[in-house]
């Protein structure tokens, strides 16, 4: 009896340090990646993004492709019909199927909503688990995947973030709900320092006058 108790309390303890050193190593890897891509100026990526519930009748799945070119807190989202631009402290809504504009403003950081870099990367900072999960070779490319438990939502069962391991850039992102959702977000095209016209990153009225403006 003895012997069998220290044999279980070695595996026990084996497991342990083995779900210690995933927890460092996948938090360290994300950290490295988030990083990596902050000391960009500026970076482009074009995706296609996936949100399905086939837990439901008649199941959902809806598919679209988008870009997205970031600079400093400002960013310009495509996204099939829809185009967002974040300049300062003012987000532009851009509804081209109805011929409108939306436009919010943000006061302090409370109310900010956008999808500035700085949100996105340290988004996953706190509130998470971590654990290494499998590699993947994509087009030859090595894709470490990294799982993320959230410690206190309910809605949300984990993510699954995926890192080319040898730039560091973010592949992929995929979340399971726990109503039954998966939303997967793929990075198709990834470029760092991209050449933008000058004005990509601004909003002119000019442009849009036929469309009705709402602030």
């Amino acid at each position: 009896m003895p012997k069998f108790f220290s044999i279980s309390g070695a595996l026990l303890l084996s497991f342990s340090l083995f779900s210690q050193a995933s927890h460092v190593e996948a938090k360290a890897l994300l950290e490295e990646s988030s990083a990596k891509m902050k000391s960009y100026a500026s970076i482009s990526l074009e995706f296609s993004y996936t949100f399905e519930n086939r837990k439901v009748e008649p199941p959902v799945v809806q598919n679209q492709n988008g870009s997205i070119a970031l600079k400093g807190e400002d960013y310009h989202l495509k996204l099939e019909g829809i185009e967002q631009i974040r300049v300062g402290k003012k987000l532009y809504n851009i509804l081209n199927e109805d011929e409108e504009v939306q436009i919010s403003s943000y006061d302090n950081e409370e109310e900010d909503e956008g999808i500035s870099p700085s949100k996105i990367l340290s988004s996953f900072s706190k509130g998470y688990s971590y654990k290494l999960g499998g590699t993947e070779q994509i087009n030859g490319k090595t894709i470490q995947y990294i799982i993320l438990k959230p410690v206190n939502t309910l809605t949300v069962d984990k993510i699954m973030i995926g890192i080319e391991k040898s730039s560091k850039h973010v592949y992929s992102l995929q979340q399971w709900g726990s109503n039954g959702t998966v939303t997967t977000l793929l990075v198709n095209s990834f470029k760092a320092n991209p050449k933008l016209p000058a004005n990509y990153f601004t909003f002119n009225r000019a442009d849009y006058q036929d469309y009705y403006i709402s602030e």
